[in-house]
């Protein structure tokens, strides 16, 4: 089975549960582009990194952020910004600029994994498609 989410829709649950507005947009079948607005009073950009789907483990999805040089110092700085506005332990910082997002952590995406084992995460032009298999329920 296969089911998709809009960025537009991604955005509005990002921004619903972090109140911070993050943009995606497609570059390839693995590879989303995640653009977040810093805004550190004086500093107002737009920052941009590759979020590269590396692995789907059970609810985890193992990703490496690519931003050129100073990857490990954006991903620093960009998770010290955002860790009173995610559950605690959602993200988890690896090494080699990987993180392991930790999607059982929202209510919503965990209802999904609690449902189907997911076997493959694609990016799609529009938005992000989940494959994988309905778990068999006790009755």
């Amino acid at each position: 089975m296969k089911a998709s989410i809009s960025f537009p829709e991604l955005q509005d649950l990002i921004t619903e549960k972090a109140k911070q507005h993050i943009s995606f947009s497609h570059v390839d079948g693995r590879t989303v582009r995640v653009t977040y607005p810093l805004n550190l009073g004086f500093i107002k950009k737009d920052i941009s990194a590759n979020l590269i789907i590396k692995e789907v483990i059970g609810s985890d999805l193992l990703v490496q952020l690519s931003a050129g040089m100073g990857t490990d110092t954006l991903l620093t700085t960009v998770l010290s910004l955002l860790k009173d506005k995610i559950p605690a332990g959602m993200i988890e910082k690896r090494p080699d600029s990987h993180l392991m997002l930790h999607l059982g952590e929202i209510e919503q995406v965990k209802s999904v994994f609690d449902t189907i084992d997911v076997s493959d995460l694609r990016v799609l032009s529009d938005g992000l498609e989940v494959e994988g298999t309905l778990k068999k329920q006790e009755l």
